[in-house]
């Protein structure tokens, strides 16, 4: 019996020293790989400098919600918010108090509050100018209604001096009318849309010094219209002269429109463009991805997908945008804040 029992004894240590090794794998946590890092040009890091947001989500904030939201950029590297468009300039509606006769406009001076709360945080603020929501369906093909759209967009730039030019926070100013291939695919387009930014920005240089950035976007699906070489030629034919400094380039990946692999392609491309003129690159890196029930905010392993993509041959980086997919003030977007900013932590 003695001899039986000490059998079973070791049988059960036996048993019992096997399931809490096959326990013990079982509980070990998987390991997974992280992407590699992406790799930038000397001296640029891979994160967001800069990130847009529009009108209709900011308009209604006082002081204090403006404050707190660019805390919340600052807090991620983020020195600049770039308002998208301050003015409608088809319904003739403005987000700040303008006296643009026949203009109506908000009750709370959105550009002002912006302005005086990126003052107290030494931060900037990029003024996009008015949009027309007929440029989708007019584009370059009416010159006329350029003229007329330009004209428009003299007047706010005129008055945004005039009211806000002592505010040190004002750090640029963004035109709103985004091109593609699309837009301009012959000669005489290419020489409207030519006419029609250098009319905004030589207003922009007679009252400022500052800056001016476009951000124009290229679909892939069509590159069959445009190669990628004849859009590094009309890149040049649109921005030649205009004294605009900055191409925030859109990766136009969480759209749908490009793949990482012709996101790359597209930036190299319109590097050559941008050398060319003297220009700056910049990456306008997508932080959402449309679905058909509408946009959702990227995994940050996407965003770091597209910023790789990119980084070879940018200056600098732009969301589109944390106020908008990655916002901690929005209880539903604090996770998704707290991934990117763990990936600022790593990489800034």
């Amino acid at each position: 019996m003695n001899l039986e029992r000490k059998f079973i004894k070791i049988l059960v240590l036996t048993l019992i020293l096997n399931l809490t090794m096959v326990t013990a794998v079982m509980a070990k946590p998987k390991t997974t790989t992280s992407p590699p890092p992406p790799q930038t040009l000397p001296g640029v890091k891979p994160i967001f400098s800069s990130s847009f947001i529009q009108y209709w989500y900011a308009q209604d904030w006082d002081l204090n919600r403006w404050t707190q939201e660019l805390s919340m950029l600052q807090n991620t590297g983020i020195n600049e918010i770039i308002l998208q468009d301050i003015a409608d300039t088809k319904a003739m509606y403005a987000a700040y108090p303008t006296q643009i006769p026949g203009y109506t406009f908000n009750d709370v001076d959105m550009v002002g509050n912006a302005l005086t709360a990126a003052d107290s945080l030494n931060m900037k603020v990029r003024i996009g100018l008015g949009f027309n929501g007929d440029w989708w369906k007019v584009n370059a093909g009416n010159m006329n209604w350029l003229n007329v759209e330009a004209s428009k967009n003299k007047l706010i730039v005129d008055e945004i001096v005039d009211v806000y030019g002592m505010h040190p926070s004002l750090g640029g100013w963004y035109i709103s009318y985004e091109f593609s291939q699309l837009s301009a695919r012959n000669m005489i387009y290419q020489v409207n849309l030519n006419n029609f930014y250098k009319q905004i920005t030589a207003e922009i240089q007679l009252k400022s010094t500052l800056n001016i950035m476009i951000a124009p976007f290229y679909n892939s699906k069509y590159s069959y219209l445009v190669s990628l070489s004849g859009w590094t030629k009309m890149l040049k034919n649109i921005l030649n002269g205009t004294g605009i400094h900055i191409v925030a380039l859109q990766d136009s990946v969480g759209a749908g429109y490009n793949t990482l692999s012709q996101a790359k392609n597209l930036f190299r491309y319109t590097k050559k463009a941008t050398d060319a003129m003297g220009m700056t690159l910049y990456a306008d890196n997508e932080t959402y991805t449309s679905k058909s029930s509408g946009n959702a905010t990227a995994t940050q392993s996407d965003i770091q997908g597209r910023i790789s993509a990119a980084a070879p041959y940018v200056q600098g980086f732009i969301a589109f945008s944390i106020d908008h997919y990655q916002n901690k003030n929005e209880i539903s977007q604090v996770s998704n804040y707290n991934y990117y900013y763990n990936y600022y932590l790593r990489y800034k």
